[in-house]
């Protein structure tokens, strides 16, 4: 930012402005993240008897919240589908995923992290 300002109020608002930019940003490339890390689940494991639903696919969210000098930025997996194979609930079936327990290459969500932290370097 190369620019002469007039007023403090002016400059926080130049710097407010850059921070929201950088935060979609980010968002923006997390959700994108998240979705390649939670596909590569499906890269082993189909096939046979098991049938895919595709729902951990669609799963992903980001939310990017706040303004002026404070954001939240939220990134989760939609547990609300009504997806109970063997009588158990969402979170855990994503548990069991997440842990290699389930037939699919599990660590996205750590995974995950790890792209974060390496977007907000």
């Amino acid at each position: 930012m190369s620019k002469t300002f007039t007023s403090m109020d002016a400059l926080k608002t130049a710097i407010q402005k850059e921070i929201r930019d950088a935060m979609t940003e980010v968002a923006d490339q997390s959700l994108l993240n998240v979705h390649q890390n939670v596909d590569s689940f499906y890269a082993f494991g189909g096939g046979g008897q098991y049938q895919r639903t595709g729902q951990l696919a669609e799963s992903p969210e980001v939310r990017l919240s706040g303004g002026g000098d404070n954001y939240n930025l939220q990134i989760s997996l939609d547990t609300g589908f009504r997806y109970k194979p063997s009588g158990r609930d969402t979170m855990t079936i994503y548990s069991y995923a997440e842990s290699d327990e389930l037939r699919g290459n599990g660590g996205f969500w750590a995974k995950t992290k790890k792209d974060v932290e390496k977007i907000l370097m």
